[in-house]
């Protein structure tokens, strides 16, 4: 029981943080247009960005699992040229949400996400497959400035859970 007062202690602790979001046009994927939107994300490697865990998440604009469907056709097909593309989720069907997660170094990681770079990493390295596409996407960004491990991975596997991404896997850290 000790322990269970210790986690309650921790859940009693966490505030729910105020949520950012990013947009952008697929067509718009080019490196300059990354740094440009990406500059205002924290990199995680200041001294005052210790001990911060950001939660992701990556979706269309709601009613358009049309355009979800068009880029997990699109996906399938990269992913027979590289293999460092995030898993597809077949059974995610009717979801705006192409992938949750998380991460320390977030410009970096979402940079990855976007981009062409961080060959060999698993992300949706959307600058190599996507660009054909005029929609938006939008990221929304939650910090953890903090928070328990435990406690912010229960928060992206809730998440994961009720957004269900077309993209990616759930797992512990």
């Amino acid at each position: 029981m000790q322990g269970e007062s210790r986690g309650i202690n921790h859940l009693e602790g966490i505030t729910c943080p105020s949520i950012e979001s990013l947009s952008i046009n697929l067509r718009d994927l080019s490196e300059e247009r990354i740094d440009e939107i990406l500059g205002v994300v924290p990199t995680g490697y200041a001294e005052t960005e210790k001990g911060v865990d950001y939660i992701y998440v990556i979706q269309v604009p709601d009613q358009q699992t049309k355009l979800v469907a068009t880029l997990t056709t699109q996906l399938t097909r990269a992913r027979r040229t590289a293999n460092d593309y995030p898993r597809l989720n077949g059974e995610n069907k009717e979801t705006v949400t192409l992938y949750v997660g998380r991460s320390k170094t977030l410009r970096a990681r979402l940079k990855q996400h976007l981009g062409a770079e961080g060959r060999g990493v698993y992300s949706l390295h959307l600058q190599r497959w996507a660009t054909g596409n005029d929609a938006e996407i939008s990221v929304f960004i939650m910090k953890f400035d903090g928070a328990e491990d435990l406690l912010v991975q229960a928060v992206e596997d809730g998440l994961w859970a009720s957004l269900k991404p077309a993209f990616g896997r759930k797992g512990v850290r």
